[in-house]
Formats: structure tokens, C-alpha cells, sequence
């Protein structure tokens, strides 16, 4: 259990990825329609989570917390390029690494709990 939040460290990625992912669909559907504060909040809400996950893979240094560094740090990078330039494209590849990364995980750990879009 991942202290006093009441999850499994792999259920805790397992949400904050997909509640990512969630967050960076909403914001790419914002920059479609003009919406810059829904842009800003969900964009802002996906790069917190994006930043807590980064921080805590650095827990267990080793080769695995070098690669999720990496997936995590690429992600950050489109969503700040996405932000900067209302590029929807930039914020679907962040999302698209995070994506990849969570059906990896899910292959890994089936029984890992999900935390979809409401």
C-alpha cells in the first residue's frame, strides 16, 4: 500500500496514467473548439499527475525507474509544447506515451485497478 492513500504502488500508476490520459483527450477536444480554460485546467491537472508519477519512480533507482524517468519526462515536454502553441498534436503524442506505457502496465499487472473517465 502506497502510504495513506490505500492502493497498491501499481494501482496508483495504474489510475494516475489513465487519469492522465483522460485529462490530455480533454484538453486536445478544448484546443478543437477554442476552449482555453478548459485547456489550461485539464492540461494543468494531467502535468501535476504526470509530475507526482515521475517523482515517485525515482523511489527505486534502477533501470525501470531510468525508462518510466524517460516516458514520463517526454510526456511533460509535449504538454508544455502543446500549451505554448496550442498544438493539439504535440499534446496527443504526450498522451500517446502515456497510453503505451499503461497498456504495458496492464499486461504487467492485469489486476490493476482502473480509474477511466467519468
Amino acid at each position: 500500500m502506497v502510504g495513506g492513500m490505500g492502493a497498491a504502488p501499481q494501482d496508483l500508476m495504474k489510475m494516475g496514467l489513465d487519469r492522465a490520459c483522460a485529462l490530455l483527450r480533454e484538453c486536445e477536444a478544448a484546443i478543437a473548439r477554442g476552449d482555453r480554460l478548459t485547456k489550461a485546467r485539464s492540461l494543468m491537472a494531467a502535468h501535476e499527475i504526470v509530475e507526482f508519477l515521475l517523482g515517485i519512480s525515482g523511489a527505486e533507482p534502477g533501470s525501470l525507474s531510468e525508462c518510466l524517468g524517460k516516458v514520463y519526462r517526454y510526456a511533460l515536454v509535449a504538454m508544455l509544447k502543446g500549451n505554448a502553441t496550442d498544438d493539439p498534436v504535440a499534446i496527443e503524442a504526450g498522451r500517446t506515451a502515456l497510453e503505451e506505457l499503461a497498456a504495458a502496465w496492464r499486461r504487467i499487472f492485469p489486476d490493476a485497478l482502473s480509474w477511466a473517465a467519468e
